[in-house]
């Protein structure tokens, strides 16, 4: 396979997985509303904090995004 395909791939799956871990901290962040505000519990905090550490990992993902599609376009 050329090195380009296999970029294309590789981008391709990087924003499959961007997408998937973006759905996956909004689901956690709307768990931890529920779990602090409509029914009180304690573990909220835990949640919040998960969901801003998948946005992190979201954001260090899109860094790599960014760099490997400005590789991709050099090549052309």
């Amino acid at each position: 396979m050329s090195k380009r395909k296999e970029l294309e791939l590789k981008l391709k799956d990087y924003k499959h997985f961007i997408i998937t871990l973006l759905l996956l901290s909004i689901y956690l962040y709307l768990g931890a509303v529920i779990n602090t505000y409509v029914q009180p519990a304690n573990d909220g905090e835990f949640l919040f904090n998960l969901s801003f550490g998948i946005t992190l990992v979201i954001i260090l993902f899109g860094l790599r995004f960014r760099r490997l599609k400005a590789k991709l376009e050099e090549r052309v």
